[in-house]
């Protein structure tokens, strides 16, 4: 049997990256074959930089050439595809219209219903396209249950919290920073009005990362380790991997009551309101708070062996 990985555009410093990578070497032992549809000039990609967040362009190349490269492939009866995105920006689903394996399972990490998302402009019509693709698949996954729900389409939706990144916190734990952040400055991600109310309790800045902090999953694994705590506030999220990069790193992370937090994050590193905020951030910053463990921890270990139970049937 073989598996048929249709891997996103690897992003630098993006789970994309490790993805690439990772899957097809984790799930080799289920399968006899894997085959990984690259579409990728490897010169390009050793070209990208770590601040390219999802290049649209490069994207949209990236899955044209895989499905040039698909279609030039010969079937077998027992083929099984997985496909690592089925959203952004969704073009190789498209095919399978035309030509489909006996099995096809993907993964959905985004989607355009998300606040202030990439696709917003085209936000209707975008959606409609990703609920068809729920028509062809056997199954799609997503990393949380508050992503099932937000999706609503049906009982062929999955929920498989995301696998641990081949990183752990290896790097000395030099609590050098009170509270940082890594979230992207935009409206989703960061409610600016919340920093300034936390920076002015706490008297201090809250720290991002700078260009040479983000140039390897080295420098950027440092820099998390250097935070006593990480301030969410984000209006959106799916999964989370921030929050995992930080539990990794012995960070305490400090996030909304909301989204897929709740299902990660035990209530004690959770906030409802500005006043709980505040005193979890009081209680990070004279360390009485540990970074603690994933909700989920359980299910990530065992990620590839439940990804090869809903494939394999």
């Amino acid at each position: 049997m073989r598996l048929i990985f249709v891997p996103q555009y690897p992003s630098r410093m993006r789970y994309q990256e490790w993805w690439l990578s990772e899957f097809p070497k984790n799930l080799e032992p289920y399968f006899d074959e894997i085959i990984t549809i690259y579409g990728y000039n490897e010169e390009e990609i050793s070209q990208a930089k770590p601040g390219d967040f999802s290049p649209i362009d490069k994207a949209i190349n990236w899955e044209c050439a895989q499905i040039k490269e698909y279609m030039e492939m010969k079937l077998y009866n027992d083929d099984i595809m997985f496909i690592a995105d089925l959203s952004f920006p969704g073009l190789f689903p498209n095919i399978l219209h035309h030509k489909k394996p006996s099995k096809v399972f993907m993964f959905c990490h985004g989607t355009s219903l998300n606040y202030l998302d990439y696709f917003q402009s085209t936000r209707e019509s975008k959606s409609a396209i990703e609920r068809g693709h729920y028509s062809i698949a056997d199954f799609i996954f997503v990393g949380s249950q508050y992503h099932k729900e937000k999706l609503a389409w049906g009982h062929k939706v999955k929920v498989l919290p995301l696998p641990y990144p081949p990183f752990r916190g290896v790097y000395p734990a030099n609590k050098s920073r009170s509270i940082i952040s890594v979230a992207r400055p935009n409206l989703q991600k960061v409610n600016l009005e919340m920093e300034k109310t936390v920076e002015k309790h706490l008297n201090l800045k809250i720290e991002r990362p700078n260009k040479e902090d983000l140039e390897s999953w080295e420098t950027y694994y440092k820099f998390v380790s250097s935070g006593r705590s990480m301030l969410i506030t984000s209006s959106e999220e799916t999964f989370g991997y921030q929050v995992v990069d930080a539990i990794l790193n012995s960070c305490v992370v400090i996030a909304p009551n909301k989204y897929s937090y709740p299902e990660l994050l035990y209530s004690g590193h959770l906030y409802d309101n500005e006043k709980q905020l505040i005193k979890m951030i009081d209680n990070a910053a004279y360390s009485r708070m540990t970074s603690g463990k994933l909700k989920c921890d359980r299910e990530m270990n065992a990620f590839y062996e439940n990804l090869v139970y809903y494939m394999r049937g």
